[in-house]
């Protein structure tokens, strides 16, 4: 993205970039030509994530009409390649949402979009060239694009209204509703050439001011309308959405669980980038770790997961209390345990950490105090969520059949950590199950008239549940950051 004294748009670029990355300022580096002042965004589009995926070919068959679902996530964009005959889910791939130039959280988003009208066009315009570029990332052949009749586009609230130029207001203040929740089922003339000719694009109904269209695919996809008895699902991402059903009942509600699930305000936190450590076995008979990096690379600093992991072996360890307090002592890890220039303990994790600058030198990678803390908050504000959920279906843990956890970072859990640290009741680890792409696949049921009529149904049925108005929130917010440190069996 490039503003200032630049030469105009030229043939070459005209034709291949989309109106929407027009509009947001992208250029082509070897075509334009710098006049003058100028500043310049890199825009980064390699993401790693598990909603990239062929698991068919099926979509290359000559005449074969496709779909495309799309689930705009604050942080990916992920685009799904569907038949539309079959309703198979042939391929995923995924795009760093460019609206992080606004702020990674959708709070700043939403600020700036009311702002100014400018922002918010161009906060709008950003959203339609990621979902090109998910789109792109699919490799698409031009046979396979011009096949394409259908896409379905599932976000959550702010995503919806960001991407449709819907006022913000009333999102953004109390009582925190949508300006408008129904369905949009002929959206073309909004996406201009997003899609290719001819698509047919529709947005299914949100649920309420905090649970989206996102959530809405998740329940339609796990089945939570014909659940034969009690469920739960979390959909756990840069925000997290809890869904229980007694069998009968749905609810649903948001929690803010903070950045410390995508690796932000955590002192060696990291994005999925190659050396992110997604593991963590820690050795009490000599004081040593055993880390899992992205690409077997050596370590950057710690993802969401990787995090989870460690905080969970370092309870079982000894060198975190119940309370989250790091010891000042151990008997084997006690050389590793110090404190930062502010007086903040400390655990060394690594002295052969890299530099991410790419600088090239070894550093040292450090799990602090304040990180756990952190950890503590968005934990115990899905664990609070769901037992709120839970409570007003009168369910107990043992009554749940099955505990689903998905999005970005929720399938990526080791379910031993979550039930271990206490990030959802204590349910049995049988039922808990990892399921990547809820909201994608969910997107791409609607594709089929039926599952969006389906869909718009669920949306009528679900209850959303305020936790802001819930007395108990925050004593059991509270109680929910304890660490338990169970061991499962």
């Amino acid at each position: 993205m490039a503003q200032g004294d630049l030469s105009p748009l030229d043939e070459r670029e005209l034709g291949g970039l989309t109106t929407a990355e027009r509009g947001a300022n992208y250029r082509l580096a070897c075509r334009a030509r710098i006049r003058g002042d100028v500043t310049v965004t890199l825009a980064p589009i390699v993401v790693y994530s598990n909603k990239i995926f062929r698991a068919s070919d099926d979509y290359k068959r000559e005449g074969a009409p496709l779909g495309l679902a799309i689930d705009l996530g604050s942080t990916t964009v992920a685009a799904f390649v569907t038949t539309l005959e079959e309703g198979e889910v042939c391929a995923g791939a995924a795009a760093l949402n460019q609206q992080t130039a606004f702020g990674a959280d959708v709070i700043s988003r939403l600020a700036a979009a009311r702002q100014s009208e400018e922002a918010a066009e161009r906060i709008s315009l950003l959203a339609l060239s990621s979902i090109v570029q998910a789109v792109d990332a699919l490799k698409l052949g031009r046979a396979a694009r011009s096949r394409v009749e259908k896409a379905v586009i599932v976000g959550n609230c702010a995503m919806h209204h960001l991407l449709l130029r819907y006022p913000v207001e009333t999102l953004a203040e109390l009582p925190f509703q949508p300006y408008d929740m129904k369905a949009v089922r002929r959206a073309n003339e909004l996406f201009g050439d997003t899609f290719p000719a001819r698509t047919e694009v529709a947005l299914p109904p949100l649920i309420g001011g905090f649970v989206g269209s996102d959530a809405l695919a998740c329940l339609a996809y796990y089945g939570f309308d014909r659940a034969p008895g009690p469920m739960a699902a979390i959909d756990l991402g840069t925000n997290g959405e809890v869904m229980v059903t007694d069998g009968d009942r749905i609810l649903v509600a948001s929690t803010a669980a903070g950045p410390a699930f995508e690796g932000v305000n955590i002192s060696c936190g990291t994005r999925a980038v190659d050396g992110a450590i997604v593991g963590v076995q820690a050795r009490p008979e000599d004081g040593s770790f055993t880390f899992t990096t992205i690409a077997d690379q050596p370590p950057v600093g710690l993802t969401g997961s990787g995090l989870l992991e460690l905080v969970c072996e370092l309870r079982r360890a000894g060198l975190i209390e119940r309370s989250g307090r790091l010891v000042a002592d151990h008997p084997t890890f006690g050389q590793r345990i110090s404190q930062n220039e502010h007086g903040v303990r400390r655990i060394l994790l690594t002295d052969q950490g890299v530099d991410r600058s790419g600088a090239g030198d070894a550093i040292s990678l450090y799990l602090s105090q304040q990180d756990v803390r952190e950890l503590q908050k968005a934990k115990g504000a899905i664990l609070a969520a769901t037992e709120i959920l839970m409570r007003q279906l009168n369910l107990r843990p043992s009554d749940l059949q099955r505990m689903i956890l998905t999005g970005s970072f929720g399938s990526q859990l080791n379910a031993e950590a979550v039930v271990g640290l206490g990030m959802i009741p204590a349910v049995d680890l049988d039922v808990v199950e990892t399921s990547a792409n809820g909201a994608g696949f969910g997107a791409a049921l609607f594709l089929n008239e039926a599952e969006f009529a389906r869909g718009e149904r669920i949306a009528a049925l679900a209850e959303q549940v305020d936790l802001d108005l819930d007395a108990d929130f925050n004593m059991r917010f509270v109680q929910a950051m304890d660490l338990p440190g169970r061991r499962i069996q």
